[in-house]
Parts: C-alpha cells; structure tokens; sequence
C-alpha cells in the first residue's frame, strides 16, 4: 500500500521501484495499490497511468473527502488488499529490488504479526542537519531497533518499509484515525494481542531526509505527539499485560516514554540551574525528583552519543565520526520541540480525542 497526497514529484521513482521489485508478479501474489488521498496536483494522473500500464497496480482515488488523513487512506486501500501480507510504503521512499523478498521472509514464523525494514537517506550531503539525521537513523535502526530484536524485545514499526498480516489489520478494524503515530499504536496493539513485531536490518529502504530546522521541527512535534497519545493509551495497559515478559514491559514502558523525556529533561535542566544559582527546592530529595535527575542526566552521561558513535563504527564511517559534538544542539532542539509537544499532547487527549470518541 502506498498513500500519496500532492506527490507528483516522487510518485513515478517510488512506482517504478515497485514495478521493478524481484518478486513474482504473474501469480496474483503481488499487488501495488496507491492510495491518491484528495491530491490537488498531478498524482492522480501518474498514477493512473502506471494502473494502466501494469495490471498488478491498482489505483484508489479518495476524492471529496472531508477528512484528509494516512490511517483513512490505509484503512481505504485495505479494503482492496487481497494477499495474506500487506507492506506500506510512503511516496518518498526508494525500496531496492529485494527489499520485499526481505520483509516477507519473517512471516514464517506464525506469531510474527508485523515486521520493520532499515531506513537509510539518501540526501545525507544536503545539508547539517541531513547529516546528522542520517546519524540518527543509523542509530535508531543499527543499534537501537536492532539491539531490541535480538534482545527479544519490542522492536517498532515504524509507518513505512514494514507491514503486517491482513488477518492481523483486520481483526484490529484497521488503523485508528485518532492516532497521530499509526506506526506506534499499531505497534502496541501487536504486542498486547500476543503478537510480535520484528525488525530486519538487511531490509534497507532509502529516504530524503529534512534539510532545514522548521521542517524537521514540524516532524518531530507531529511524531511526539502522537507517540505521547500511545503513552496515554497503552502505559497502563502494558504494566498490566499477560503477554508480555517483564523485560517486555520495561521495554515497552521505556519505548512510550521515548517523547515524554525531553518534558522531564527541559524541567531538570531548570531545576538544576535554579537550584545552581538559589537555594535547592524544599521537595528536591524526595523520589519524584530522583526521576528528573536521570531525565537531566541523559545527555550529561553521553548515551545518546555513545549509541550514534557505535552506528558509524558499526557502518564504519569513522570520518563521520567528527560531526558528534553537532549533536548537542540538536539535542537541545529536540527538548524545546518535544517538551511543547507533550504538554499540546496531553491537552489534546484530555479535552479533545476523549470527546471525538464519545461522539
């Protein structure tokens, strides 16, 4: 599946990857379906045109329709999906010949619910910060997604490269539209049902990046809100999980907390520096505050860091190595976007998603 909106300027290099894609396309077991989600430009066309040309592409046209989002243009092409698998991938993205061949294979394991391939930029050379984001992709997937696989842990999907079973999608109503992170919800409504997630690093799949600061900003407010709305969903509800190990659930409590860090990190950075200048807080030995000094001491004890340091040298890119000490602005950058995602988060699930679900 593969959802599109306005894209007409990567639309065709997405297509013709997937027309080219080493999988066997003449037994009805491969099927391309695009989603057009009321595109104003060209899309529609091109992908038109590709439905023609190649009888296993089908294209889906939401047109008029007064809600705009990805989990409804999911959820529509869904509904034409005819395989046991279904795997997404968003316009911008660039999946080798043998990425699906990859994904498919951990389907034979009849728990595996979902799996999640390795994303990697292609415009690391654009700018700064595209450089650096192609350090925390390395360490997001090499070390960190990887690590959690191999651990047995809760590995995530992450909305594009990976997929699920159908039987799965379906027997969950498809994708929630309330959920802002469709990756992350989903991802939770595997491991609670007594399924599991995994990741295969050997399934690369290329992507742009942001190049500029406003737009990985908006990025990363959209992404920790909606990871913060499965915090608030699924926090309970992992604790208390009668599928899940307890390495599972501490895991899993630590991965939903993922956004909620930088709030927790902005108040210790405060505290501290009050506390530096003035008298202590009369509350500051009791136990709450023992939380806010690790939030303060995650960038001090150089974790983040020391994981994006061990993805180059597992890449081996040992000259890229000298864009490190970069990271701390973006570090701070992260906690000033995340912080203010958090609180819009938490407002919005109280005042705002809990009354859309009673009407």
């Amino acid at each position: 599946l593969c959802p599109m909106r306005n894209e007409e300027k990567v639309a065709s290099r997405l297509l013709d990857s997937l027309v080219k894609m080493d999988y066997p396309k003449d037994n009805g077991k491969y099927e391309v379906i695009v989603i057009d989600d009321n595109s104003t430009d060209r899309t529609s066309e091109i992908i038109d045109g590709y439905a023609t040309e190649y009888p296993f592409v089908k294209a889906i046209h939401r047109s008029g329709s007064p809600v705009i989002s990805k989990p409804y243009a999911l959820n529509a092409g869904l509904t034409f999906a005819s395989n046991e698998l279904v795997l997404f991938f968003d316009a911008d993205y660039i999946p080798p010949k043998d990425c699906v061949k990859r994904l498919a294979a951990p389907f034979a394991d009849p728990l595996v619910a979902g799996v999640m391939g390795r994303v990697v930029p292609v415009n690391a050379p654009e700018s700064i910060l595209s450089r650096i984001l192609d350090f925390e992709r390395a360490a997001g997937y090499q070390v960190d997604q990887q690590a959690r696989h191999n651990l047995g842990l809760i590995p995530q999907y992450g909305g594009t490269v990976g997929g699920f079973r159908r039987a799965f999608l379906t027997s969950q109503g498809g994708f929630d539209a309330y959920h802002l992170a469709e990756d992350t919800d989903m991802t939770y409504r595997a491991y609670l049902s007594g399924w599991k997630i995994c990741y295969v690093n050997a399934a690369e799949c290329y992507e742009e990046v942001p190049s500029k600061f406003r737009q990985r900003g908006i990025q990363v407010r959209r992404w920790a809100m909606g990871h913060n709305y499965c915090l608030f969903d699924y926090g309970l509800r992992t604790i208390a999980s009668p599928f899940l190990s307890f390495w599972r659930k501490l895991d899993g409590i630590m991965l939903l907390g993922v956004y909620f860090m930088p709030f927790l990190t902005l108040i210790g950075w405060t505290l501290g520096i009050y506390s530096y200048l003035f008298q202590p807080p009369f509350w500051s030995p009791l136990l709450f505050a023992l939380f806010l000094t690790l939030a303060y001491n995650v960038v001090g004890n150089l974790a983040l860091f020391s994981e994006v340091g061990s993805a180059a040298y597992l890449d081996r890119r040992n000259r890229s190595i000298w864009l490190i000490p970069l990271l701390l602005p973006i570090v701070l950058f992260y906690v000033l976007v995340g912080s203010r995602a958090f609180i819009e988060a938490l407002l919005a699930h109280i005042f705002v998603r809990r009354r859309k679900r009673r009407e």
